[in-house]
């Protein structure tokens, strides 16, 4: 039995496996959460928010666990692009928004744990760490080396939910506080921070042969070639992750433009 999915060479088939290594890391996340998120909803947290991060959890067992995460590490780039958005783009948010308040609150004044954080979450660093985490585990060797190995797989699947982490947090947690990261300037942030996987996957995109020989040499799949899977794999990066970038831009901007027209709004003329 495997602990983590990993690229086995064996042609897939449909008969459930099982994964102690991802059980025991989702068991983590969620204990962490269930801590964390009770002190957000003492402190004031929404419901939906509440049930959000949980929908996020459940996400992250989704994409680790059979079938995706075996599909993942060993048989289709389509899959190893719904792990990265799930892990990177579309968890981290939700989790972290469940339990930013308590984050917030339990931040030291001091110490090298404050100056620490200070550094990763800074905007400009936080932003250039995801795209460098994005960047190298899409490198063709770095996959073709890793992915066959559980070790290896483990830790790009970290990287990407760490990565995401980082990048999410200027955004979500506002800890430490900074005056000058307003929203329109958060909106740029973000679309500028997320260029690079979206370079990613035009290349994917583009390219008219296999990138990685862990997708091309494996077992062959029924349903389309090597190369389809790529260019799937390149559309799911570039429409489902700007699908989800601009969103949360839009949100953003329209929560924002409304609190400015209320505050700019002239007052009510006196009743007679």
């Amino acid at each position: 039995m495997q602990w983590w999915c990993s690229a086995s060479g064996k042609p897939w088939t449909w008969d459930a496996q099982y994964y102690p290594g991802v059980w025991l890391m989702v068991a983590v996340l969620a204990f962490a959460f269930h801590v964390w998120s009770r002190r957000g909803r003492a402190m004031g947290e929404s419901r939906l928010v509440y049930w959000a991060g949980w929908s996020a959890v459940g996400l992250v067992w989704q994409v680790l666990d059979w079938p995706i995460g075996p599909l993942a590490a060993g048989y289709l780039a389509s899959a190893h692009a719904v792990q990265f958005l799930s892990l990177a783009l579309l968890s981290p948010p939700l989790i972290l928004l469940a339990v930013r308040k308590p984050l917030a609150a339990s931040m030291p004044e001091r110490g090298g744990v404050r100056r620490a954080l200070n550094i990763v979450t800074q905007p400009v660093i936080a932003g250039v760490l995801f795209n460098l985490v994005a960047i190298i585990t899409h490198v063709p060797v770095v996959v073709d080396t890793l992915m066959p190995t559980q070790f290896g797989a483990f830790v790009i699947d970290i990287a990407w939910l760490a990565g995401g982490c980082v990048l999410w947090w200027p955004i979500v947690v506002e800890a430490p506080a900074r005056p000058w990261f307003s929203v329109p300037v958060r909106m740029l942030y973000l679309f500028l921070s997320t260029l690079f996987h979206t370079g990613i996957a035009m290349v994917m995109l583009l390219r008219d042969f296999p990138m990685y020989g862990i997708y091309e040499l494996a077992p062959p799949w029924p349903v389309w070639s090597p190369l389809e899977d790529q260019h799937l794999a390149g559309g799911v990066m570039e429409l489902a992750g700007a699908a989800v970038i601009f969103s949360i831009i839009t949100v953003m901007f329209f929560r924002w433009s409304g609190g400015v027209a209320g505050d700019v709004a002239p007052p009510a003329p006196p009743r007679d």
